[in-house]
């Protein structure tokens, strides 16, 4: 088992479920902004509604819920786009989208391409910084998702993973300080965000966490 599968089997999972629990939930501006063209461009053309377990809000989206961890690792700014995997050919077929399915799965209801929908979530189609980047498989991932302020966003723990994977020369660092603020029984989680920030460095921090610069 390579050591991103290990830690997002064994560490991380427990560790960012356990994290998010404490957390404080305000969407960022943008990201309800967002969220709420969603439900016109997206949830009615597909006929979904947002607690349907059919669908997931992928990418970095989930980490604008959190302003504790905007703080903690330097996000400044809004979001920029919306991601959304729509796994269901039925779906797409009930939207009248099933040449978008054959062509690639990829739905843009936007002139600004602010908000897609995808068919498989696989970020390496996008290339660049990304074209190595593994991930779990599409059903695993929806699965998974949990439901936040009434809408569906993928696991931190598969945030972090993909996030991980495009720093591979971090990730023993990252995984080395959360083992030992598990084993130290730390209770200061915003104290150990701050050191993660430290442990990458700021520019890394910024690519890690999905920031586009200008």
């Amino acid at each position: 088992m390579k050591l991103t599968e290990a830690y997002n089997k064994v560490i991380l999972e427990e560790f960012w479920g356990n994290l998010e629990e404490g957390l404080i939930v305000e969407a960022d501006g943008g990201l309800k902004g967002l969220i709420s063209q969603a439900n016109d461009v997206i949830f009615k053309k597909f006929g979904l509604k947002p607690t349907d377990e059919g669908y997931s809000i992928v990418g970095s989206a989930r980490l604008y819920l959190y302003p504790q961890l905007r703080e903690a690792f330097g996000l400044e700014g809004s979001i920029g786009d919306l991601d959304m995997v729509i796994p269901n050919k039925k779906d797409w077929m009930n939207a009248g989208l099933e040449e978008n399915w054959n062509k690639g799965g990829i739905y843009r209801p936007t002139d600004d391409g602010s908000i897609e929908a995808f068919n498989v979530w696989d970020p390496s189609r996008a290339g660049g910084q990304y074209a190595d980047v593994q991930v779990r498989s599409t059903q695993e991932v929806v699965r998974s998702s949990t439901n936040v302020n009434g809408y569906n966003f993928m696991a931190l723990a598969d945030i972090i993973d993909y996030k991980m994977s495009m720093n591979r020369e971090k990730e023993q660092d990252i995984v080395s300080l959360i083992t030992a603020y598990q084993q130290s029984g730390s209770s200061n989680k915003m104290e150990l965000l701050k050191r993660m920030a430290k442990v990458i460095g700021i520019d890394a921090t910024k690519q890690f966490l999905g920031k586009v610069s200008d």
